[in-house]
């Protein structure tokens, strides 16, 4: 039970980024193929893996929104044809840092920011609280967060 609402807040957090990440130059990534469809997602380590898989694409388009990334970013395959994808595989060192990456949201809604502030939109009776960080929170739409602030405007780097 508590997977599924680490999995809930998940979704509503990428849905989230996914409202305020910046457009992108790049269309966004195809449906995908029937053969696509029918099939159930493999290799979940930090998701559900009963999620179906349509819940699945929902996140992994919110990674791409918030990291301004395509698929190949993290998952074996290249161009448009994602039935050519071996999403399954592990042999991009970005998708363990993705994992590491959602673990840590997840636990910075759920565990440390649990019960801080007003939620970020009102939840369904019996729904994951609305998360209050994202993958947009840092990456602001670029693969590297930033680390330090944007240069301050004006003389003295102060508020006016």
């Amino acid at each position: 039970m508590r997977r599924l609402g680490y999995a809930l807040v998940v979704i509503t957090v990428l849905g989230l980024t996914g409202l305020r990440a910046r457009a992108q130059d790049q269309p966004p990534p195809p449906p995908p193929s029937p053969q696509q469809a029918s099939r159930a997602p493999v290799n979940l380590k930090v998701l559900p893996k009963d999620m179906p898989r349509q819940q699945v694409v929902r996140v992994m388009r919110g990674f791409t929104r918030g990291l301004g990334v395509r698929c190949e970013h993290c998952h074996v395959g290249e161009g448009n044809d994602l039935s050519k994808f071996d999403f399954a595989s592990d042999a991009k060192a970005t998708k363990e840092v993705a994992r590491k990456m959602l673990t840590m949201v997840m636990e910075i809604n759920g565990k440390h920011l649990a019960g801080v502030g007003e939620p970020a939109a009102p939840a369904a009776p019996g729904a994951a609280p609305a998360p209050k960080v994202t993958c947009y929170t840092c990456h602001r739409g670029a693969t590297k967060p930033l680390t330090a602030p944007p240069p301050a405007e004006g003389r003295g780097g102060g508020r006016k």
